[in-house]
C-alpha cells in the first residue's frame, strides 16, 4: 500500500547498464507478485512524413515472436519473408506512381496473398503470450501513445528470469512475421475506432486543427493512405532508429530484491547493441492567435470538443491546469462543469476535462461535452464560457481548493496502490524529467498550487483567440452560410483581454 505521507521515492533505486539501458526497481513485499513496464522513448512524434502510425504497428509486431519464438521453421519462413518484402515494396512502387498499372497491382496482389498463405503455415499463433500466461502471467499488453511506446505484463515474483529473456529477445530480435497481415489489421481498427465513429471522428478533426506544424496533429494510428504504403523496410529503419537500449526506462513494481535484479539485467540486456543516437528536430507550434471552429459532418448525437493551447512539464501552469480538470470535472458530482451542466442545468449528458494530445511537448487542455437532446451545442458553450469566466472573475475558495487537493492526492494514490499503476505512473514521469524522484515532486507541485494562481491561469489561456472548437453536426444541419456560423461563434465566446499564452493497444 502507499502511505499518504511517505516519499514514494524512497524506495526506487536506480540501475543503469553500459549501453545506458536503464531500470527503476521498487521491492514492495506485499503479494508474490510484480509488474514490469518497459518504456521506448518513441511515439508518434517521432515518425517521417509519409511514415504516419508506423510506432504503433511496431508495437503491434512486437508480440509476433521472434526467430525462435512463434515458429515451426524460421529457415522457411525467413526464405518467404523475403520474397513477401519484395512483393510488397513492388507493390508500393507501383501504387505511388501518378498513374498506377491496375493489372500490375492486381498481379502483385494476388502474388502477396499466395506467398503469406504459404507462410502461416509455418506461425505458430500468439506463442508469445502463451508462454507468459503459462507461466502465471497477466496484463500482458501495450500502448504507443503519441509520446512513447510501453510493454507491460504482471508475472509470479520467481519468474524474473523469464520476463528479462522474452523481453529481452523480442526488443533485439523482431521476426517481422504476419507484417502486413497485420497492416491490414490496423487499417481496420482506424475503420472501426475513427472513420467510423462520431467520437473518432471528432478527436481526430479537433487535433488536426488544433495543430499546425507540431506533429502531435497527426493521429497515433496513422493516416489510411500511410499505413496502405508502410513496408517492413521502413518499420525495420523505425525500429533500428528508436529501439535502442540507451532511449528505454524499464520499471519492475512487486516482490524484489533489487540486488537479484541488477546481475539479471546484465545478463540479458546488456548486449543490446546502442547504436547511433537518434536526433529529433521537431517544428514548434506557433502560438495560436485566431479561433478555430471545425464541423464535423456525422449523422449522429451532437457532441462538442473544446481545447485551448497550453504548456507542459515542468512548467508551473501545467500543474495549475491538473488542479483545474480536477476542479472542473474529476472532482465527480461536486466538480464545477458536472454540477453545471449536468445537475442543475440538465444541457448535458455527460462533461468532462483532459490533457491531449501528449504529455511530452506543450499540448490541449480540453473539455468534451455531450448536450442533452433538446439542447444546442451552442447553449452548452455559452455556459461553458460562464463558469470559465467565474474562473476569472472570483478566486476559487479555500474550501474548495483544499477539497480538491484532497482529491487529487487520493485518486493519485489509488492510482499506484497496484504494482502495475506505479509503475506505468512511475515510467512516464521518469522519461518527461529523466528524475527516479519524479512521483514527488509531482505530488508536492499539486498541493501547492494556489487560488491566485488559479485564476491567472484562466485569465491568460482561456482566451477566444487560443481556443479551437469541434463539433459533430448532422450532415442535414451543415451551414451553407458559414459567414452566419461565424458570426454566431463570436456571440458564443466572449472577447477578453488576457494576454495569449504560449504553444494506446495491442
Amino acid at each position: 500500500m502507499v502511505g499518504g505521507s511517505a516519499r514514494l521515492s524512497e524506495s526506487v533505486q536506480e540501475i543503469r547498464l553500459a549501453n545506458g539501458f536503464t531500470a527503476l526497481v521498487v521491492p514492495r513485499h506485499q503479494a508474490p507478485f510484480f509488474s514490469a513496464v518497459i518504456y521506448v522513448d518513441a511515439g508518434g512524434v517521432d515518425e517521417e512524413l509519409g511514415e504516419s502510425g508506423i510506432a504503433h504497428l511496431l508495437e503491434h509486431m512486437a508480440f509476433k515472436g521472434t526467430p525462435w519464438i512463434g515458429t515451426r521453421d524460421w529457415a522457411s519462413e525467413r526464405k518467404l519473408l523475403t520474397e513477401i518484402e519484395q512483393t510488397a515494396e513492388e507493390i508500393v512502387v507501383e501504387n505511388t506512381k501518378a498513374t498506377p498499372d491496375q493489372a500490375t497491382l492486381a498481379r502483385l496482389r494476388a502474388r502477396l496473398t499466395q506467398l503469406q498463405k504459404e507462410a502461416a503455415q509455418f506461425v505458430v499463433p500468439n506463442e508469445y503470450d502463451q508462454i507468459i500466461t503459462r507461466a502465471g502471467g497477466q496484463e500482458i499488453n501495450a500502448t504507443t501513445s503519441k509520446d512513447w511506446t510501453n510493454y507491460f505484463m504482471t508475472l509470479p515474483s520467481n519468474r524474473l528470469e523469464l520476463w528479462a529473456m522474452m523481453e529481452s529477445e523480442r526488443l533485439t530480435y523482431p521476426a517481422w512475421r504476419e507484417f502486413y497481415k497485420e497492416r491490414d489489421v490496423v487499417a481496420e481498427e482506424r475503420r472501426m475506432r475513427t472513420e467510423d465513429s462520431p467520437a473518432g471522428r471528432l478527436y481526430e478533426e479537433f487535433i488536426v486543427g488544433a495543430f499546425k506544424a507540431h506533429p502531435y496533429g497527426t493521429p497515433v494510428i496513422g493516416w489510411m493512405n500511410d499505413l496502405e504504403n508502410l513496408t517492413v523496410r521502413r518499420t525495420a529503419n523505425f525500429y533500428h532508429r528508436y529501439y535502442r537500449p540507451d532511449n528505454m526506462v524499464a520499471v519492475l513494481v512487486g516482490d524484489l530484491d533489487p540486488t537479484q535484479v541488477k546481475p539479471i539485467l546484465e545478463k540479458y540486456f546488456s548486449s543490446l547493441p546502442r547504436g547511433p543516437q537518434a536526433t529529433r528536430r521537431l517544428p514548434l507550434e506557433p502560438p495560436q492567435n485566431s479561433f478555430r471552429k471545425i464541423e464535423v459532418p456525422f449523422d449522429a448525437q451532437p457532441q462538442v470538443l473544446i481545447g485551448w493551447h497550453k504548456p507542459t512539464f515542468p512548467d508551473r501552469d501545467a500543474y495549475v491546469f491538473e488542479v483545474l480538470q480536477y476542479l472542473l470535472t474529476a472532482n465527480g458530482r461536486s466538480a464545477r462543469l458536472f454540477e453545471r451542466l449536468v445537475k442543475k442545468d440538465g444541457l448535458c449528458e455527460s462533461v468532462e476535462c483532459f490533457t491531449a494530445p501528449g504529455d511530452k511537448y506543450p499540448n490541449l487542455f480540453c473539455v468534451w461535452m455531450t448536450p442533452r437532446a433538446p439542447h444546442t451545442a451552442q447553449e452548452v458553450q455559452s455556459v461553458l464560457w460562464e463558469e470559465l469566466e467565474r474562473l476569472k472573475r472570483d478566486p476559487v475558495t479555500t474550501e474548495e481548493l483544499e477539497k480538491t487537493r484532497n482529491q487529487i492526492d487520493a485518486s493519485f494514490l489509488r492510482e499506484l496502490e497496484s504494482n502495475l499503476g506505479f509503475a506505468r505512473r512511475l515510467g512516464a514521469y521518469y522519461l518527461l524529467t529523466r528524475d527516479a524522484h519524479a512521483l514527488d515532486k509531482f505530488r508536492d507541485a499539486m498541493k501547492s498550487v494556489t487560488a491566485e494562481e488559479i485564476q491567472g491561469v484562466a485569465q491568460r489561456y482561456f482566451t477566444r483567440d487560443n481556443t479551437t472548437v469541434a463539433e459533430i453536426v448532422p450532415k442535414s444541419r451543415l451551414s451553407a452560410t458559414p459567414k452566419v456560423e461565424e458570426a454566431r461563434d463570436r456571440a458564443s465566446v466572449p472577447l477578453t483581454t488576457s494576454t495569449e499564452p504560449s504553444s494506446s493497444a495491442k
